[in-house]
């Protein structure tokens, strides 16, 4: 546990994580986002800095040298002064701007400790960060599987800790607004334990090699043998099955309670071929939306209802439990 954090589940990289950046910069608090590797951390930061139009400059600290950050020294009139690196943020920057270090525990100890004065007194040398600008840095958790150090009280205690966590639905909305393969996102959105065995990033390249393949007409061998490299033979099975299978009509569970009766014989046709691992998924998927917001709207109306009750007469009863249930609350 860093020192200053609170026990409890971690926060989702998602929309609660929004509103605790926005409160630390209101605070004027630094941030410390801790979670394991390739779930977002930095991106999702870059992306809130770019939405309040904030510059965001970011460092990957286990690729640099301490002069890197103090800058280079030099001789002006008998005097050592520091040229201040261009990766920094300009002190003279006119707009808001955004500073991440990255890999703040992975780093050489001489790189860390001008990242402590440089949290501390906002300034290295003759270099001044800008006014306003806001820090934050991002590490991988201390455990086994990482070759980090433990962040220590000093430097730790300089920020606000948050342990994050990926968030399926999160992912699901950036990669269908940023062209991710529709055969990948759906089969994240029936996976519910996808970011379980990869992080987000894992699928990420996946639906670029799968993309990739698709649109040079690689065959199917060509393609397992691809996603085989990022996924492991787990998942690239399930995935190249139901390309083979054309099983891309699986509905999704949001497609079930936007449409529900469009889906019926698709759900007959998994519970004819038994596929009770998909529909377990689907169903639980659809149980889950039902219980927010959009979901409770959803159902105030008689024909969202009435096809929501079609959808679970065709499919066996224990996993059509969910929805009956859900149904009869309303």
């Amino acid at each position: 546990m860093m020192p200053g954090d609170v026990p409890g589940k971690p926060t989702p990289i998602g929309p609660k994580l929004v509103r605790l950046l926005d409160i630390a910069r209101d605070a004027d608090l630094l941030v410390l986002l801790v979670g394991r590797h390739g779930i977002g951390k930095s991106e999702y930061v870059d992306g809130w800095a770019r939405e309040r139009s904030l510059r965001p400059f970011i460092l990957d600290l286990s690729l640099l040298e301490a002069t890197d950050l103090t800058g280079i020294p030099y001789l002006d009139r008998g005097m050592t002064r520091f040229a201040p690196p261009a990766t920094l943020p300009p002190t003279d920057a006119r707009e808001p701007t955004l500073l991440v270090l990255e890999e703040l525990n992975r780093c050489d100890r001489s790189v860390r400790q001008p990242c402590l004065q440089l949290l501390t007194t906002r300034r290295l040398n003759e270099y001044r960060l800008p006014a306003g600008c806001f820090l934050a840095a991002c590490v991988n958790p201390p455990e086994t599987g990482y070759d980090v150090d433990e962040v220590d009280k000093a430097l730790a205690s300089r920020f606000v800790t948050i342990h994050v966590e990926p968030e399926r639905r999160a992912w699901l909305a950036w990669a269908r607004a940023n062209g991710a393969p529709d055969l990948l996102v759906r089969f994240v959105e029936r996976y519910r334990q996808a970011f379980d065995s990869h992080p987000p990033r894992t699928w990420t390249f996946a639906g670029r090699i799968l993309a990739a393949a698709l649109a040079r007409g690689a065959n199917a061998d060509d393609l397992e043998e691809a996603l085989r490299t990022v996924l492991g033979p787990i998942p690239t099975q399930a995935l190249i099955l139901e390309l083979r299978a054309q099983t891309l009509l699986v509905p999704s569970p949001s497609e079930i309670l936007r449409e529900p009766r469009r889906h019926i014989e698709a759900m007959r046709r998994l519970t004819e071929e038994r596929r009770l691992d998909v529909l377990r998924d689907v169903l639980e998927g659809v149980g889950e939306l039902l219980d927010e917001e959009p979901g409770r709207l959803a159902l105030r109306g008689a024909a969202a209802r009435a096809g929501l009750r079609d959808v679970a007469d065709v499919v066996p009863p224990d996993l059509a439990r969910a929805i009956h249930e859900r149904l009869e609350e309303r």
